[in-house]
């Protein structure tokens, strides 16, 4: 069998950070049941320049675990796949990959999708050229025989939500987005809870650059934990003042539209008020 040396494998500019916990599990895993799904590597190319002799496609938290239980070597067919594609191709694959898992936070899904629109449309002038006529038959003969196919043709949403699984509609949004984050605000708000909740996201995104950095960090210390906590910490809106009252009577509305024909009629009864339910309502009829 044929082998490649884990130290030959070049695993920077990866999208994704490797999170060691996910590691671990994953090294359990391969000791308990054997890999499932091998790695995927690309041959450099000139327009890599120098480096090791492989570049990672697909694999970050396997790789880390192959080092963390000590592997030096991996058989080829067995525990690596060796692709011949482009730097491109190979984003483009490694994005989809990642999305397609569905294991990305609301924060990383819309960066990813952003960048494989960007990825898409650099292939498709490559490929088409701007005007959409063919451009080099050999480039999209290229892509056509790789393990995947691309359809230029296509809308950027149609052929992303093929790929990912999530709908057209779900692809546009969170595009949006990611164009309407701001870099600052995105990197203080790792690690906290609002990377997974796309609601909040939106609420952030809705806010110039400067308001987003400063609700940003206000939710980073941990002084608010929702935008609209962190927009009040940060001077840039006022507390609600919500009349108490008004609120019990919001609550009393909202329990007797709830409420059955029964538990309406012993509320009355409670109240003293069932006499005259009784009269309205027969002058009703």
């Amino acid at each position: 069998m044929h082998t490649i040396r884990i130290d030959d494998i070049d695993v920077s500019d990866r999208l994704r950070p490797v999170d060691m916990a996910h590691v671990q599990l994953i090294a359990a895993s391969i000791e308990q049941k054997e890999l499932t799904q091998p790695i995927v590597v690309r041959e450099r190319t000139e327009e890599d320049g120098e480096g090791l002799p492989y570049k990672l496609v697909v694999g970050g938290h396997r790789t880390a675990a192959f080092r963390l239980l000590g592997w030096t070597e991996l058989t080829i067919g067995r525990h690596v796949n060796i692709r011949q594609m482009s730097r491109l191709e190979a984003r483009l694959v490694e994005i989809d990959e990642n999305i397609a898992r569905h294991e990305l936070n609301a924060l990383d899904r819309a960066l990813f999708l952003l960048e494989r629109k960007q990825v898409y449309e650099r292939m498709r002038v490559a490929a088409l050229g701007r005007g959409g006529d063919r451009k080099s038959a050999k480039f999209q003969e290229k892509i056509n025989s790789e393990s995947f196919r691309i359809d230029f043709s296509e809308r950027f949403t149609e052929d992303a939500a093929k790929r990912t699984g999530y709908s057209e509609s779900s692809v546009q949004k969170a595009i949006a987005l990611a164009r309407r984050l701001d870099d600052e605000a995105i990197r203080a708000i790792r690690g906290t809870p609002l990377e997974d909740n796309q609601a909040e996201l939106f609420q952030l995104a809705d806010l110039s650059d400067d308001h987003q950095r400063k609700v940003a960090e206000r939710i980073q210390s941990g002084e608010a934990r929702t935008v609209a906590q962190a927009k009040i910490a940060a001077g840039l809106a006022r507390p609600q003042t919500v009349d108490p009252q008004a609120r019990i009577h919001a609550q009393l509305l909202e329990s007797w539209n709830k409420a059955s024909k029964q538990t309406r009629a012993a509320f009355l009864k409670a109240i003293g008020a069932e006499i005259a339910q009784k009269r309205a309502e027969a002058l009703g009829d």
